[in-house]
């Protein structure tokens, strides 16, 4: 993810906090060990990466103003999932659906400003990730038996990535990740 923090996001983020201790955790913490993050650092972090998505997808829907409406690959280049929904929308999933379950911004995927190319892993893989999603719901989701009425449930990147980069095993997040004063995983 970029540091680079867009202009209308440093007017809004800089005077809240320090977010220097944030950098310094995620960048594996001094001396090189994790240093897990507080609950303060963890929501500068995350109200700081919500924004800098905010923003992005503001500019990016500014700069296809009047085509909203349009095939996603009719707007943008190299669309090859989420093909025939419009680009408005395409906008919209990416910054609350992927971001947001994951907790990162554009940069986390994208090479900022040059949305097509494919020259970071994370893209490719967010794009196995969503047709297994769709796997999932199409062919075991879709078979469990729902109450007359009832939603039917859904898996969707929340579900396993709950808000961090990477998904979480079944003991919650990794070490280093964990709130403090959680209890450690579980067979470990």
């Amino acid at each position: 993810m970029s540091d680079k923090v867009p202009v209308p996001i440093t007017a809004v983020s800089s005077p809240a906090a320090n977010t220097q201790p944030v950098a310094q955790a995620q960048a594996g913490g001094l001396g090189g060990q994790r240093v897990p993050l507080t609950d303060s650092a963890r929501r500068v972090r995350d109200s700081t990466t919500a924004a800098r998505r905010d923003s992005g997808a503001a500019s990016v829907l500014r700069s296809i103003a009047g085509r909203e409406t349009q095939p996603a690959e009719s707007v943008f280049k190299n669309i090859k999932i989420l093909k025939g929904i419009p680009a408005g929308r395409l906008v919209n999933i990416m910054n609350m659906g992927f971001g947001r379950s994951l907790g990162v911004s554009c940069g986390f995927c994208h090479v900022p400003g040059k949305w097509d190319v494919d020259d970071k892993e994370e893209k490719n893989t967010a794009r196995l990730m969503f047709a297994m999603v769709q796997t999932i719901n199409r062919d075991f989701i879709s078979k469990v038996p729902v109450d007359t009425g009832a939603q039917r449930p859904v898996v969707n990147c929340m579900t396993c990535h709950r808000g961090m980069p990477r998904p979480m095993g079944p003991d919650g997040p990794p070490p280093g990740n964990r709130p403090p004063g959680a209890p450690p995983a579980s067979g470990g």
